[in-house]
């Protein structure tokens, strides 16, 4: 699909919800503004968003694998049931989106906010979050499972239920939290602050001393 195409879907899609038929794979939208668009089943494979202005856009059953979201601005927007597999999104801000139900395996979320977002039921296996916000967010029954969190800041969400299985959480934050039921097993815990976190029921490797 042309670039000035799917930019015509997207704009129709401010004004009637979910779009479908747009595709936007491979395209340069550096710096563009698709706030506030709403689709459905949209193809991004590859595209580059650097930049990009997203607020309160909508995505359901999207595909942005190997996308580049670098920098992009993408608060309150919403990802439903998505595939962000391999997105790069370094110092993006995702503050009160809500990224729930989707796949975000092996992406770089690396000096990003996610303040007050949700992520309910999504996976990031092996992502990398060092040096991430993710502050005050619903992040219940999600997989962080081989993630990086070194230093990120995790302090005073709800994380129940979520799996950390060998991610590496060095120097994290995670006072005020609630991990009731999560899986810690195999995680490296060096230098972690739990001050005030609630770990009921939380499954650590033997030996562990929190």
């Amino acid at each position: 699909m042309s670039k000035q195409t799917a930019l015509a879907l997207l704009e129709e899609s401010r004004v009637q919800d979910k779009v479908k038929g747009v595709d936007i794979s491979g395209l340069d939208l550096t710096q563009t503004d698709i706030s506030e668009t709403s689709t459905e089943l949209l193809k991004g494979t590859g595209v580059i968003l650097r930049a990009g202005i997203l607020d309160l856009a909508y995505f359901l059953d999207a595909d942005f694998t190997s996308a580049n979201l670098e920098g992009a601005s993408c608060n309150q927007t919403a990802f439903f049931d998505c595939i962000l597999h391999q997105v790069t999104a370094t110092n993006a801000d995702f503050t009160h989106a809500n990224i729930s139900a989707s796949s975000g395996s092996e992406c770089d979320f690396s000096s990003s906010e996610f303040d007050n977002a949700t992520l309910w039921a999504s996976i990031f296996v092996k992502s990398n979050f060092s040096d991430a916000t993710l502050t005050q967010v619903e992040a219940s029954s999600a997989c962080f499972d081989e993630a990086n969190l070194t230093n990120a800041d995790l302090s005073d969400g709800n994380f129940t239920e979520t799996v950390f299985r060998k991610a590496n959480l060095t120097g994290a934050n995670l006072s005020g939290g609630n991990f009731t039921g999560c899986n810690f097993t195999g995680a490296i815990l060096t230098d972690v602050n739990w001050d005030n976190a609630t770990l009921t029921g939380a499954k650590f490797d033997p030996g562990v001393v929190i």
